[in-house]
């Protein structure tokens, strides 16, 4: 008996002790367990593309306030979940970090695709019935406004005569396709005051098209028509900037969109400094006072633009420096300088070294070499990068030599050439050799518009075929940066989506087009992985936001875009018809789809969310509906 009482005493003594070690063990558990932070969302179940090579697919990730805290597998992303933690089931969708604008004109610019949109028409005759049924449909608008002819499909350049055989009673101002020249009839002409003795900004350039007796024909070439516009009383900047940027970021946010570099303020004031300020500062206080409210849906990143080389550049560093004191941050910020020295090469007024083929002329530049250099050296010596629309040859070249004679002074800006459409070949190899970062609209190089038939006739076919659109020829895939977007107003606004640039990319046709042909013909198109990283980390590097956003890691902000249709497993055709299912910047939805089938509820007890269904997104629509 004593030995059995012992014994049982014996294994009394080690339960407890195996006991007490066992509770320990669960507090040090728990206690461990709720060390580890909780995240705000989770997004479980997808096919997440990261862009990051070190970690390029994921199926789930955590957010945390507005940045990522985690980014990996499914079963890993559960221990972040507690019982506040919103999940997602993206339930197979494809998620990409949140696209970035390399060049558009979103803050403002929605006032130039005012009225009738012109894009249908196939003839002279087409464009006069579609402004005339417009005007006969909106009586009471005081000035009758469109936008989207070209000289091309018209035959020819239009006049004020024409224009007065459907619109005579009231002012008309029709903006063409790239929104840089506009046509008025004989009251528009009047009411800007625009008469023979009114001069012309730069000849052959920035010009008034003029009958023989000197008196303006209908058509001012190159922004020369800002005064006459505003004169007119077209121009109500506290409600147009304001409605402009309503619409064109809420648009932004149903294509993906969570940052844009915006290439410039456009309104009519380009062309006076003065007057051009204000409308920038009027931009700043419109914007920063959205990011205070929690209301701005882009990560705004805007360059100062110098169009006239009257403006003296000291004064423009300084004023651009002043704004870039009073906003810098990560939501909003002057980024930089963009100089826009010239027009567009398909109404023979960018500068090229050899003469057009259609005409006796190389162009024209607004702003000569001397300033390109000037701007670029004093600029970034205080620390601005600048970005240059390129689109001759000539001013190419010399926009690559202001970037050298920087480098060579040892500045580390960030310099960039937008467009790059026409370059000489011995130009693209130091643009090669010397790494140059590029910004291009794929939609323009296509044959949307008449584009090739244009190339062609303008610049023949050697220059088509060793000049034009080499962006293509870039190895991003060594790290060349180059980026794609859409170049809003130039662009059509429907088309803003970067999935359609990108389908542009990949094709090298427009996507809004079946029976479009690949153009150009001896061009190889980007890979789609080139072409997302030029829609993602390689434009967020030019906003010098690479360690920020553009891929989708821990520590960067939550900015994501989620998808219908995974880019890599549907046709290459088929990529710009990808539905947008929501859009989240800084862990917050700017756009989102409601109760979207292909999305389920994660079966947990904590707070769930279907991805909704659409509010308005990107309406670019099937290929044959565009």
């Amino acid at each position: 008996m004593i030995k059995l009482y012992i014994m049982k005493k014996k294994i009394h003594k080690n339960s407890l002790q195996s006991f007490i070690i066992l509770c320990f063990a669960i507090l040090f558990t728990s206690c461990h367990q709720n060390d580890v932070p909780k995240a705000d969302k989770v997004f479980l179940n997808g096919k997440i593309y990261t862009v990051n090579e070190t970690q390029p697919w994921a199926e789930a990730v955590a957010i945390k306030k507005n940045k990522i805290v985690f980014v990996g597998s499914a079963d890993e992303a559960k221990k972040w979940i507690g019982n506040t933690t919103e999940k997602v089931d993206l339930n197979g969708k494809m998620m990409l970090p949140g696209f970035v604008s390399g060049h558009d004109h979103l803050i403002s610019s929605n006032w130039m695709k005012a009225g009738v949109s012109l894009f249908s028409a196939k003839s002279k005759e087409d464009y006069l019935k579609l402004i005339k049924d417009y005007a006969d449909t909106h009586p009471d608008e005081p000035i009758v406004f469109g936008y989207g002819w070209n000289k091309d499909t018209y035959g020819g350049w239009p006049t004020a005569a024409e224009l007065d055989q459907v619109v005579s009673d009231r002012p008309a101002m029709i903006f063409d396709f790239t929104i840089h020249d506009m046509w008025f009839n004989t009251k528009g002409l009047a009411a800007g005051g625009v008469t023979k003795d009114t001069e012309d900004t730069v000849p052959g350039m920035s010009y008034w098209r003029r009958k023989k007796d000197g008196s303006p024909e209908g058509v001012g070439v190159e922004i020369i028509w800002l005064d006459a516009f505003i004169k007119a009383g077209a121009w109500d900047p506290d409600k147009m900037m304001k409605e402009s940027q309503e619409i064109l970021y809420n648009k932004a946010a149903s294509c993906g969109l969570t940052s844009v570099i915006n290439q410039g303020l456009i309104t009519p004031n380009l062309m006076n400094l003065k007057r051009y300020k204000e409308d920038m500062k009027y931009s700043f206080e419109l914007l920063d006072s959205l990011d205070k409210a929690g209301e701005l849906k882009l990560r705004t990143f805007q360059n100062y633009v110098y169009k006239n080389a009257d403006f003296d550049v000291d004064e423009f560093v300084n004023d651009a420096l002043l704004l870039k004191s009073k906003y810098d941050s990560d939501r909003l910020r002057l980024s930089g300088i963009k100089i826009h020295p010239e027009g567009n090469w398909n109404s023979n007024t960018s500068l090229m070294l050899e003469n057009y083929k259609n005409i006796d002329s190389k162009g024209m530049s607004g702003v000569g070499k001397e300033k390109l250099l000037e701007m670029h050296l004093k600029a970034n010596k205080n620390g601005l990068d600048v970005h240059v629309h390129v689109d001759g040859t000539a001013t190419t070249r010399y926009t690559i030599d202001a970037i050298e004679a920087s480098r060579k002074k040892g500045y580390q800006a960030r310099n960039v050439l937008q467009h790059y459409f026409w370059t000489h070949p011995e130009d693209h190899k130091r643009v090669l050799d010397m790494k140059i970062p590029v910004n291009t609209t794929p939609l323009f190089g296509s044959d949307w518009g008449g584009q090739a038939k244009d190339a062609y006739a303008y610049l023949g076919e050697y220059r088509v075929n060793n000049y034009f659109m080499k962006y293509t020829e870039l190895p991003v895939e060594n790290g060349h940066n180059v980026s794609i977007s859409a170049d809003v107003p130039s662009s059509p606004v429907n088309l803003l989506d970067p999935l359609f640039s990108l389908e542009g990319a990949v094709t090298l046709k427009d996507p809004q087009n079946e029976e479009s042909i690949k153009f150009p013909p001896t061009q190889t198109p980007m890979q789609i992985v080139q072409a997302i990283k030029a829609i993602t980390i390689f434009p967020a590097w030019q906003a010098r936001m690479e360690d920020k956003i553009g891929t989708i890691e821990v520590g960067k902000y939550a900015d994501f875009v989620i998808l219908d249709k995974n880019v890599f497993e549907v046709g290459l055709r088929d990529i710009a018809d990808i539905k947008i299912n929501a859009t989240i910047m800084g862990g917050k939805y700017t756009f989102k789809k409601e109760n979207h089938k292909s999305i389920s509820h994660v079966k947990l007890t904590e707070p769930n969310v279907f991805l909704p269904i659409e509010l308005g997104c990107c309406e670019h629509g099937q290929h044959h509906q565009h």
